[in-house]
This record gives C-alpha cells, structure tokens and sequence, in this order.
C-alpha cells in the first residue's frame, strides 16, 4: 500500500484527486491539505510516503519541495501541474523531486508516476532522463532516430522558435512543420515541444545520432518509452 499526501489549494480538487486515486487501489491517502503548513505537524506524514504537490497554487512550488524533503527526507515529493517547460522540470528534478507531472498528464500517467516514485524511480521522458544521468542516455536514444529535416527543426526548437518562424527559415509551409513537429514528438517520446529541444540540447544534435543511415528503418512512434532514473543519480543538488 503506497502511502499519500495531497497538497493542493482547491479543496475539491484534493479531495477529488484523493477520491480517484483510492478507487485505483494500492493507495492510501493519509493527509490533504491546501499548503505545506497543514500537515508539517501531522505524525503520519513524517519520513514515509509520496507527497503530490499541486504548484498552481499561490505557494511557490520548488521552495515547497525544499522545506518538505528538509523537514522529512524520507518522503518522496512529486509536483504536480509543472510548467511544460525544460527549465522547470529540471529545476525540480534537482530540487530532489521523485517525479513530476506536467499539466497534460492524465490518470492513467499519475499513477504510474506515483508508483515509480514510491519504488525509488523517477520516471521522465527520454530527454529529461539524458539531462539528469547522461550515461544513460546511450540506452535511450538509437542512432537514426530522425530523418535530415526531423533533425534540423530539432534544431531549431532548442533555439525556440515558433512554427511559423521554424516555416519561414526553412521556406516550408506552416502545415509541413507542423506535421514534421508531430513526428518528432512521437520518436523521440516525449509530451511536449520543450522536451524535444531539451532533448535535441543534450544530445548537442549529433548528426551521427540523429541522421538515418542509408537504408536504415525508423523506428516507430512507440519504441521509445519513457525512462526511470534512480532517484540517487540525479543531478547533485
């Protein structure tokens, strides 16, 4: 039984979370509340469990993450509602996050996330599990993942630009980068556009990586999964 606390400023929406999550099964809500406050003097929340940590809040989520894993190291915070952006979710990551859930993710993904961390995993998307442990990067990512032009609007979404920026740099139509944004989405394995130049930054677009060789198959959308990292080897805080 995987033991829960739900941190979340709207009363319904802890409850209701708190309500799904124990009709799945093999959870166990022990405590809610709308801030960190509300249940730093509740015994059983000290040093064991997975705390969800909804950060669309007026809280400020990665100080939330700090006071909580320095009050009781054993719990395993996840926050919840993450900003799809490469910069916070690695930001957590370093926190010392056990995991994260960005605004898109459904049911179904937070209860993987929740297991994962409670084994002591972090689950994350290839490209976030490079950032965090680049050696096991390799294990990740195969060699002729994306065709030429996948590789070179990678490329340019590390640098952030927009899909009509990305249209009028390359003199394609709006709707070829689109379709082209979509398929590199579904290769690499990732939920969003800053994955995917998260990603497209840590692999420093190897050409040798990311360039079909000659005759060679792509692989399709479902042979990347999302990858765990030991929550011991993420980056050094």
């Amino acid at each position: 039984m995987i033991e829960l606390v739900i941190i979340a400023a709207t009363r319904f929406y802890r409850e209701g979370l708190a309500l799904v999550l124990q009709s799945v099964g093999g959870f166990e809500v022990i405590s809610t509340g709308a801030g960190i406050e509300d249940i730093a003097t509740d015994p059983a929340t000290s040093n064991r469990g997975v705390v969800l940590l909804d950060v669309t809040g007026s809280q400020d989520g990665r100080s939330a993450v700090i006071s909580l894993r320095t009050r009781d190291p054993g719990l395993r915070v996840v926050p919840m509602n993450v900003p799809e952006k490469e910069s916070d979710i690695l930001a957590y990551a370093e926190l010392g996050a056990a995991g994260y859930l960005t605004r898109g993710h459904s049911i179904a993904e937070l209860v993987r996330t929740v297991r994962s961390a409670a084994a002591g995993e972090f689950r994350c998307s290839p490209c976030v599990a490079a950032a965090l442990s680049p050696g096991a990067a390799q294990s990740i990512v195969s060699a002729g993942l994306l065709s030429h032009r996948e590789a070179e609007i990678a490329e340019l979404l590390e640098q952030g630009l927009s899909n009509q920026e990305i249209a009028r740099r390359l003199c394609i139509a709006l709707a070829t980068v689109k379709n082209h944004v979509h398929n590199i989405l579904d290769k690499l394995g990732v939920r969003g556009r800053a994955e995917a130049a998260a990603w497209a930054r840590v692999q420093r677009l190897d050409r040798s990586a990311l360039l079909r060789t000659t005759g060679a198959r792509t692989p399709p959308a479902t042979g990347v999964r999302p990858a765990t990292v030991p929550v011991d080897r993420q980056v050094n805080r």
